[in-house]
């Protein structure tokens, strides 16, 4: 009887739209959710526990929401900035978390994790935030908002690399993690300038 739930359920999930990660249109909490009743299942068959499950899904999910800040914050660069260093590292930042975004959604599907496409409220917020700024502040406004950004990502991937339980997620997060250190040192110098020039 076990047996049959569980694949009943699992057909259920599948056809309410738990197809490939990339396939998904769900806002943070809905991902989480859809991942949370997944981890149960996948709990009886897997050498994690639930609770390892849950945390290496929710990571992902805050990530992908990161990645899809950054990359958003970027092309708004390219429009928006006065310094072409600040234009060119908005590009910059496009590319490379795009990159990042496209290597995460393909550890999220061969673990059946379930990505958002949309930002969290927050990262929207700071979307909004950034976006309101007149021209002529956008450099400070972009890059202070990339400083604190980075600050609070920094914090997360440190913690993840040591908590995570699924080998591939913990490889990403240990290759990621010198760069984001690289990009924080870059922003910093960035933001020093642009505060320079007033």
């Amino acid at each position: 009887m076990k047996f049959v739930l569980t694949a009943a359920l699992l057909g259920s999930f599948s056809l309410a739209g738990l197809a490939p990660a990339h396939a998904q249109d769900k806002p943070l909490k809905e991902a989480n959710k859809i991942n949370k009743q997944r981890n149960k299942l996948k709990a009886d068959d897997s050498p994690l526990r639930k609770s390892e499950l849950n945390y290496d899904s929710e990571f992902v999910v805050a990530v992908a929401s990161h990645h899809q800040l950054e990359v958003a914050l970027g092309r708004l660069a390219q429009q928006k900035a006065i310094a072409p260093e600040v234009l060119d590292w908005g590009r910059q930042m496009e590319a490379t978390h795009e990159q990042a975004q496209r290597e995460l959604q393909a550890i999220a599907e061969r673990n059946h994790i379930t990505l958002p496409t949309a930002l969290s409220e927050d990262d929207r917020d700071l979307y909004n935030d950034v976006d309101d700024r007149k021209y002529l502040g956008f450099d400070k406004k972009y890059l202070r908002a990339l400083k604190d950004q980075h600050a609070r990502t920094l914090k997360q991937y440190s913690e993840a690399a040591t908590k995570l339980s699924t080998p591939e997620l913990q490889e990403y997060a240990a290759r990621m993690l010198p760069m984001l250190r690289q990009d924080e040192q870059t922003i910093d110098a960035l933001y020093e300038r642009a505060d320079a020039r007033k």
